[in-house]
């Protein structure tokens, strides 16, 4: 992850260098962040060995941390006098879906198996990946 996350910020800050809007830069990160990993789960299921699982869980976890670029970076974008409070307001949420997270894959797996959990996953994944694309701005919004 510290590489991707590198990467990333890399790529974005060459992204922003050429002109390309901040809005549309953390829209392609944060795309990246969340289809990586969605596109790496759904390959799960269709390995064979440990060492193709762990690869895949790995390379889901390396394209994850594009999210650095995206979702991190934005509070700044949007109020960078109060990026700190919202970067606790939104772990906070992480942390509540984490929670909540974890009761439902022993739910999921007491009924079902990994396939089904990293379904679930993907599912978010695709979700997040709308939403996110649908009313993220890097604009200022609160000065």
């Amino acid at each position: 992850m510290a590489i991707s996350a590198n990467v990333g910020g890399w790529i974005a800050d060459s992204l922003v260098r050429k002109g390309v809007s901040v809005t549309v830069v953390r829209k392609i990160m944060q795309t990246i962040g969340f289809l990586g990993p969605a596109f790496f789960l759904t390959q799960l299921s269709h390995v064979d060995s440990p060492a193709m699982a762990v690869l895949c869980m790995s390379c889901s976890q390396g394209s994850d941390a594009f999210s650095q670029s995206g979702l991190y970076s934005n509070h700044q974008d949007i109020a960078p006098r109060y990026s700190g409070v919202l970067l606790g307001l939104s772990n906070t949420a992480g942390v509540l879906a984490g929670v909540f997270g974890t009761a439902t894959t022993g739910y999921i797996l007491q009924h079902g198996s990994w396939d089904d959990v990293f379904k679930v996953s993907v599912g978010l994944y695709l979700v997040g990946t709308l939403v996110w694309n649908a009313f993220s701005t890097g604009e200022k919004i609160i000065d």
